[in-house]
């Protein structure tokens, strides 16, 4: 009988050990967890790179981009890390597969900017953050004038593109409608070949749709020129 009990007790204090030893790693991987955490809003909170977005414009395109779904797979990235990675990309001019590595993978930061570039996201924040910067400058926050002109650029690896025999360059037209202050209004992306005019009418006719507050267009002679 002794000799039972002090098996029982053995038994007991091991199954104890072995608890106490599964509540200690499950509180070390809280707090590791807890450690991520924090470094993530610590790394939010300031700017890696001069590219990062501020808290003030996080706070205003927030509620602009897509909830997380109710059902399903839970979202595992955070948007705003995926549009600083595309912010990177853009003023950096580099590559999906160069992005630093603290970004999301390159594959999920493209998979992103193709589902917001389906519901015209783009266009939506370029106009909600373009009005109210209008009114901190003084002016309407719906322009009534703009400038349209059209520059051809080089572009060895465009699937369409033309030469402009006048600048004796090979690549592609970008006709560009922005408002007197110099912001972007429209753009609209041509073969060189095509003519200066051709271009222009394609943007007019969006930014007539899109601001039909605009009531004058300055130009050059080759915008302006007829047939």
């Amino acid at each position: 009988m002794v000799g039972g009990s002090i098996d029982a007790r053995h038994k007991r204090l091991l199954r104890a050990r072995l608890k106490i030893a599964a509540g200690c790693g499950f509180n070390r991987g809280c707090e590791k967890k807890n450690i991520m955490g924090c470094r993530v809003k610590r790394a939010q909170k300031t700017k890696r790179y001069p590219s990062d977005m501020s808290g003030i414009e996080w706070a205003a395109i927030r509620g602009l981009l897509p909830r997380a779904a109710s059902r399903g797979r839970r979202r595992q990235c955070d948007l705003r890390e995926v549009d600083n990675a595309l912010r990177y990309l853009v003023r950096a001019g580099c590559g999906w597969r160069v992005l630093p590595k603290d970004s999301p993978p390159w594959q999920t930061v493209c998979w992103w900017v193709r589902q917001l570039m389906r519901r015209f996201l783009f266009h939506t924040l370029r106009d909600v953050v373009l009005m109210p910067d209008r009114e901190l400058a003084g002016r309407q926050h719906c322009p009534s004038a703009g400038v349209i002109d059209g520059q051809t650029v080089k572009a060895p690896a465009a699937s369409q593109r033309g030469c402009d025999a006048a600048k004796k360059v090979a690549g592609r037209k970008r006709h560009i409608a922005v408002d007197t202050d110099g912001r972007l209004r429209m753009v609209n992306l041509t073969p060189a070949g095509i003519a200066d005019r051709t271009g222009a009418q394609a943007v007019l006719g969006a930014v007539k749709k899109r601001w039909p507050g605009v009531k004058h267009l300055f130009a050059d002679g080759l915008t302006t020129e007829r047939p």
